[in-house]
C-alpha cells in the first residue's frame, strides 16, 4: 500500500513540476517575442541606418577568424562590405561578391535565409522563429537581454542568439549556430540612424570590377 501511495505522490509532484515548467516557458516565450518586436519596430522606424560591426567565425566555442565590416540599409535594400567582400540587395535581387575569387553570385532575396546581415534577424522574425527570453546579463559593461530564436522549419542554422541593450532595446550582437559546431557572430561597434545614403549603392556595379565572373542563380 505504501508503495502505491509513494508512486502516486511522485506522479503528482512530476505533474506539478511539468505544469510550472510549462508556465515558465510560456512566460519566457512571451517576453522574448515582445522584446524582439520592440527592437524590430525601433529599427524599422528609421529611414536608413549605418552599422559598423565585427564579424567573428567560431568553431567549438573558439574564435577562429575576426573581421570588420559596415552595413548601410534602407527599407529592404542593403549594402554590406566585409573584408573586401560585398553583399548587396536592391530589395529583389542580391549580389554576393567574393574578392579572393573575383566572382559575384546573383540570386533572389527571397532565397536567402535569415541572418545575412547584422540586423536582418529582427525583420519579420515571428513568421520564421520561436523566441524565448533566456536571461539578463552584463556584456561589456552594459545590461543586455539574451533571447534565443529557434527556426520553425529546418534551415542551415538551428539557433540564433540575440542580445538587446536592456535600457535602449538596441541590438548588441547576434550569433547563428550551425549543426557542425560553427558559430557566426555580428557584434555592433557603432550605429548611426538616418544617415544620408549615396545613390546607386544598392546594386552591384560590374564596370567597377572589369574581370569579375558573374554567376546568375536566379
Amino acid at each position: 500500500m505504501k508503495k502505491y501511495l509513494f508512486a502516486g505522490i511522485l506522479s503528482v509532484l512530476f505533474l506539478v513540476s511539468a505544469m510550472a515548467q510549462s508556465e515558465q516557458d510560456r512566460a519566457a516565450e512571451s517576453k522574448g517575442t515582445a522584446l524582439m518586436k520592440q527592437a524590430g519596430e525601433k529599427l524599422r522606424s528609421y529611414r536608413s541606418m549605418k552599422v559598423q560591426f565585427t564579424y567573428e567565425l567560431g568553431q567549438a566555442e573558439q574564435v577562429v577568424e575576426s573581421m570588420k565590416g559596415e552595413l548601410v540599409s534602407q527599407d529592404d535594400k542593403y549594402h554590406m562590405e566585409v573584408d573586401g567582400n560585398l553583399f548587396i540587395s536592391d530589395g529583389i535581387n542580391t549580389w554576393s561578391y567574393l574578392e579572393e575569387m573575383d566572382e559575384v553570385y546573383v540570386n533572389l532575396l527571397e532565397h536567402n535565409e535569415g541572418g545575412l546581415t547584422p540586423t536582418s534577424i529582427l525583420n519579420n522574425f515571428e513568421s520564421q522563429f520561436r523566441a524565448k527570453h533566456i536571461r539578463q546579463e552584463t556584456y561589456q559593461g552594459k545590461r543586455v537581454e539574451i533571447i534565443d530564436l529557434v527556426p520553425k522549419t529546418p534551415q542551415a542554422f538551428y539557433k540564433f542568439r540575440v542580445a538587446l541593450d536592456a535600457s535602449t532595446n538596441m541590438l548588441v550582437y547576434t550569433t547563428a549556430y550551425d549543426r557542425e559546431g560553427g558559430s557566426y557572430t555580428y557584434r555592433i561597434d557603432r550605429f548611426e540612424a538616418n544617415p544620408t545614403v549615396a545613390g546607386g549603392i544598392f546594386s552591384f556595379n560590374t564596370s567597377a570590377f572589369p574581370d569579375v565572373e558573374v554567376i546568375d542563380l536566379r
